[in-house]
């Protein structure tokens, strides 16, 4: 998982205004297999949420862990937003 992490940390790049990924986000695609999918910028703190551990499981598992560029996650967009909603609360910056 740490390999993966690595692998898609874009910490050092800048959002330019082009639909870059903002700096300390990875850039996801949830896709359930039914269509396109949809696109998010997460932060990478998030990545070490207990409630992220799964879906990175699974996308490990579909799509192996040397994905470069954007992260695919193989689950449906309102169970991913509602991880992302757990993780928001539970963060320390959402509590600011």
């Amino acid at each position: 998982m740490r390999e993966l992490m690595r692998r898609l940390s874009f910490s050092d790049r800048v959002s330019d205004g082009s639909g870059g990924v903002p700096r300390g986000c990875v850039p996801v695609l949830v896709c359930d297999g039914e269509g396109e999918g949809e696109r998010f910028a997460v932060r990478v703190e998030a990545l070490r949420h207990p409630s992220f551990a799964a879906l990175l499981e699974m996308a490990a598992q579909e799509f192996g862990y040397k994905q470069e560029g954007i992260l695919r996650v193989p689950c449906a967009v309102h169970h991913f937003k509602d991880v992302l909603a757990a993780v928001s609360v539970s963060s320390p910056r959402a509590r600011n």
